[in-house]
């Protein structure tokens, strides 16, 4: 792991930290990778400065990596064709057709210009919502939340299965008002599963998991409550489906906005518009994607 002023260890995945300076010296023959979309700017830019003289491989050089064989994408053919048929928008259309292209050719994507699950034209938000963050990480989405709204809203519910980053959600978060932040995991009924923890951002549920964790029904979550989620946010790795189903109720009353991450699976680009559209036909839906390949692909409702 890259730390350009630290070393020692690093606390969430126990990697050493490697400073470049360290780097230069203890491993000028090294092969490096890149594996970072997030970070690979500042990587390549600071090995370029230190004119690092071993082989250095790109995030995009990567992408071949993640292809898929194209017998394997051959059962969601139709699938693929109906929600390439559904969407209206052209922004939409390329996305789908990209979303293939790169899981099969490796082929890059365009990403949007605007933060993950925030498009102020297809979902502009008020002053006064109450803001589900299905997934909530370490606070870093509900944060982008109240600077899209300036501040202004009425209750962040945030929801996060992992205990290691609920705990730097609440610190993040700990300085705003009326947000609740909370452990567990979105689910079609409230109970307790089986969870795998401690995988940073990509804690999953798993029955070999290293924890039980509380899981949750929206619908029942907020029953008897005066208040009802206005913008819900899934990202929640490949359980969207049953956390849909858990929400059925308030997605056919009250008809939420929504922004439902689709690529978890091979599936969900379009089982999850129809789950959608089977609580509540009245959606109109649109895709926006936010990386250079097939992941952080995100449905509005």
């Amino acid at each position: 792991i890259w730390g350009t002023y630290r070393s020692g260890v690093h606390e969430q995945t126990g990697l050493p930290i490697l400073s470049p300076q360290s780097l230069m010296e203890q491993y000028r023959d090294a092969i490096i990778v890149i594996t970072s979309e997030l970070h690979e700017k500042s990587i390549m830019e600071t090995l370029v400065k230190l004119q690092y003289p071993g082989e250095v491989y790109s995030f995009d050089d990567l992408l071949c990596f993640y292809t898929i064989p194209y017998e394997e994408f051959v059962p969601h053919i139709e699938g693929y064709k109906w929600i390439y048929e559904y969407y209206t928008d052209e922004v939409s259309k390329r996305i789908v057709v990209d979303s293939i292209k790169t899981r099969i050719l490796g082929t890059r994507m365009t990403p949007s210009g605007n933060p993950q699950y925030f498009e102020p034209e297809i979902c502009p938000l008020t002053g006064n919502e109450v803001f589900l963050d299905g997934g909530c990480f370490i606070g870093d989405t509900a944060e982008e939340f109240i600077r899209q709204v300036s501040g202004h809203y009425q209750h962040i519910f945030g929801f996060e299965p992992d205990e290691h980053n609920l705990e730097k959600a609440k610190k993040i978060l700990g300085s705003y008002e009326n947000i609740y932040v909370m452990l567990g995991w979105l689910w079609y009924k409230t109970g307790v599963i089986n969870f795998e923890s401690g995988n940073f951002g990509n804690s999953h549920i798993s029955r070999e998991g290293n924890s039980v964790i509380h899981t949750f029904s929206i619908d029942d979550f907020f029953s008897g409550k005066q208040q009802m989620p206005t913008f819900i946010k899934m990202d929640i790795e490949g359980a969207e489906q049953e956390a849909l189903d858990g929400a059925a109720e308030i997605l056919r009353r009250y008809q939420p906005k929504l922004a439902v991450c689709v690529y978890h699976n091979l599936e969900d680009m379009y089982m999850l518009p129809q789950r959608i559209l089977h609580h509540n036909p009245n959606y109109a839906l649109m895709l926006r994607h936010y990386s250079r390949w097939y992941a952080e692909s995100v449905c509005y409702g």
